[in-house]
């Protein structure tokens, strides 16, 4: 890295395409803005250089992570000489790229109790959650043209584990055209966390739900389960990133990786909905990604697709029948980056649609559908004045064809989020409000109202509980350091 904010391996004429952007990211030194800090440490910039609202990020945020989280600012690498030629070199931070990220929340819930609150053992009406997540993050370059985002996070609901991260491998080569060719190799526990945008699932909005959400009882493709390594898979594939045109301010993003079944993992431990739950992967699962994204002088807009094919078994026995699980999605996003660093926004849209394909397993006692579809589209946007003041609108849809033995039956249980009808059909409204009080610390108040809950918007589970009944306040604070 040199003295200025232009990384030394990427080219001049990318930076300089880029300079509106650097513009407004000089201008934000000074103002708040939420990352991890270790990355802060390392290239010596504010965390809003690389971010808007974390973990949103901006072109050189992307650019960052395309590189491997390898790029340094500060004089922080001590490289100790071998005395043996034979010996390989060392290279040690000086300061370790280690951070903390803290969250805490109170949330409410409109109709009392639902199943999240009996079985986490809370009453009333709302759940206080400290902590409602720890996180210890080793974030930052390792070697030249390696870097990692690991992170670990504790939970009271679920105790500690490792949380979505990365290893990569990275470097470019720059063509005889103008254009730079960056690739990598990458290691991940959760399909789409290596993406660098915001509109895929493992970081879209809201950036943020309480563990006590009725959000989190809404069906879901798998691709959108297994984010935040919510499924133990891991994973390993390679990318490519194309800079070209006038600039290079076209980008191309091509990403392929097989995805297995942890080490030891021999139950299935994610639910479904009902009584079925997810068991290992059978052998291994593709995943495909694409993306083109255009950068102008205060704004970029990008598009992309993607798709995984998924076997696994219905029971933690790995023998026998497999289900298949078809995952497939486009997204956008459009990000404003205002050169006077007032006002910025982004808006993201994105459709996944899901074939299922069900074998029938007698010892579970239930037989769905030999076939199911499930579709769900997010459409929301983000807005925040002065890198202090934040703001956030979406709305999302749920819908498939009806399955009892996945979304139903009735139980009994007038608190239970279950389907009488067996419809997975959902929809709601979500707003925040996010103040930033400094570049580490963040408060927001989340609001989701249901206008539909599992395939109506009155008594859905067929014991009197309304979708209204589901609408959840939360107040979140955060801090990083």
């Amino acid at each position: 890295m040199n003295s200025g904010v232009c990384p030394t391996r990427l080219l001049p004429g990318r930076c300089l395409v880029l300079a509106g952007v650097l513009g407004l990211a000089a201008l934000a030194l000074s103002r708040p803005a939420s990352a991890i800090p270790s990355f802060a440490r390392q290239t010596g910039w504010s965390c809003s250089v690389c971010h808007t609202i974390f973990p949103q990020l901006t072109p050189i945020g992307r650019l960052f992570k395309l590189e491997g989280y390898t790029t340094a600012n500060l004089a922080n690498m001590q490289r100790l000489k071998q005395k043996l030629r034979r010996m390989a070199p060392l290279e040690l931070n000086r300061i370790p790229p280690v951070s903390i990220f803290i969250q805490a929340s109170d949330s409410f819930i409109q109709g009392g109790e639902a199943n999240q609150f009996g079985s986490g053992g809370t009453t009333g009406q709302g759940s206080v959650e400290f902590p409602q997540q720890v996180s210890l993050f080793y974030a930052g370059r390792v070697a030249s043209h390696i870097g990692a985002f690991f992170h670990l996070t504790y939970t009271h609901t679920g105790g500690f584990g490792v949380d979505d991260s990365d290893i990569r491998w990275a470097a470019h080569q720059s063509e005889p055209d103008g254009s730079t060719l960056i690739y990598g190799i990458e290691m991940n526990n959760t399909p789409t966390e290596p993406d660098p945008w915001n509109s895929v699932p493992d970081w879209d909005w809201p950036f943020y739900s309480s563990n006590y959400s009725p959000l989190r009882d809404i069906p879901a493709p798998y691709i959108v389960q297994a984010s935040g390594a919510s499924e133990p898979i891991a994973g390993v594939g390679g990318y490519l990133a194309y800079l070209f045109g006038q600039g290079e301010d076209h980008w191309l993003y091509l990403e392929a990786d097989l995805y297995r079944s942890g080490v030891g993992i021999g139950a299935g431990t994610g639910q479904v909905f009902g009584p079925y739950t997810f068991g290992p992967i059978q052998n291994i699962a593709p995943y495909l990604r694409i993306a083109f994204e255009q950068n102008y002088a205060t704004w970029n807009w990008e598009v992309g697709a993607l798709g995984m094919n998924t076997n696994v078994y219905p029971t933690s026995v790995a023998s026998g029948a497999s289900d298949r699980l078809l995952d497939y999605g486009l997204d956008s996003q459009v990000q404003y980056l205002g050169l006077s660093g007032e006002q910025i926004w982004t808006a993201h849209v994105s459709w996944i649609g899901e074939n299922q394909y069900w074998e029938p397993v007698p010892s579970i006692g239930f037989k769905p559908n030999a076939e199911d579809t499930l579709e769900t589209v997010r459409v929301n946007g983000q807005y925040l004045l002065n890198h202090r003041y934040g703001a956030g609108l979406g709305y999302f849809w749920v819908w498939g064809n009806p399955d009892l033995a996945l979304y139903g039956p009735p139980t009994g249980n007038p608190a239970d989020l279950v389907s009488a009808t067996g419809n997975p059909d959902s929809n709601g409204l979500i707003l925040e409000l996010d103040y930033l009080d400094a570049q580490n610390v963040e408060f927001s108040m989340q609001y989701t109202a249901f206008n539909r809950y599992l395939g109506a918007s009155s008594n859905y589970n067929g014991q009197g509980r309304n979708a209204s009944s589901n609408n959840f306040l939360s107040f979140l604070m955060w801090l990083t350091f």
